[in-house]
């Protein structure tokens, strides 16, 4: 059986501008803001299923789990999953990689405490 690489992503500061929308009573850029996110997830996965080996694990409002091969990894789909993101939605995402679920849990919340924006091994 081949070795997996888990990945966790997660958008950057979407709830607070959501949140901030609502607060400010402008319910059509909070709207606006969530639609262009799941476009954003949308191309995401679409981009996920074309990877050999790949299954998506878990996906929520702008975040995803899911794991590869070993062999089939590699940081440039990282790259191409931030850049993807940023040009649909214009937010960033903070990733976090791991040889387990709870490990890519782990790296993700290190990646968020870190700045974001960023990936973590």
């Amino acid at each position: 059986m081949n070795e997996k690489v888990f990945i966790r992503l997660d958008g950057d500061n979407i709830g607070d501008k959501i949140e901030f929308s609502l607060l400010e009573n402008n319910w059509f850029l909070a709207q606006t803001t969530h639609d262009n996110v799941q476009i954003s997830m949308k191309k995401l996965s679409e981009y996920i299923n074309t990877l050999p080996n790949s299954i998506i694990l878990l996906k929520g409002c702008d975040d995803i789990l899911f794991s590869i091969d070993k062999t089939n990894f590699n940081t440039l789909i990282l790259n191409d999953l931030q850049r993807i993101f940023f040009e649909t939605c214009h937010f960033t995402l903070s990733i976090g990689v791991g040889s387990s679920v709870q490990l890519a849990i782990y790296n993700l919340r290190k990646a968020k405490l870190s700045g974001r924006n960023t990936i973590i091994f």
